[in-house]
């Protein structure tokens, strides 16, 4: 079964395959915690897409503690990243504050 959302068709992931949870579209200054559906061996880190001229520390804030990770983009423009652990992934998609 697939899922529609307005960009893309999302296919579910298997009850028994781990995934990042948390929210893939967010708004600057608001921090947002994302997760492990099951705990794993590996190191949260974040990457910015090539196109972008900017560190990780230019525009996000973060904090790992434990197996969570919590975020805050702090820039007042939108833009993406893309959150790691292991060899799971999850793109974000930050939404303008204006």
């Amino acid at each position: 079964m697939f899922v529609r959302t307005e960009e893309t068709i999302v296919e579910p992931v298997p009850a028994d395959q781990n995934e990042i949870i948390g929210d893939t579209s967010v708004r600057p200054l608001e921090p947002h915690t994302y997760s492990l559906k099951f705990a794993q061996e590996g190191e949260w880190y974040i990457t910015l897409p090539a196109s972008k001229n900017k560190e990780v520390e230019d525009v996000i804030e973060y904090k790992v503690v434990g197996d969570m990770i919590k975020i805050t983009w702090i820039a007042m423009l939108s833009g993406s990243y893309i959150l790691h652990h292991g060899d799971l992934e999850k793109t974000i998609l930050v939404e303008s504050l204006f």
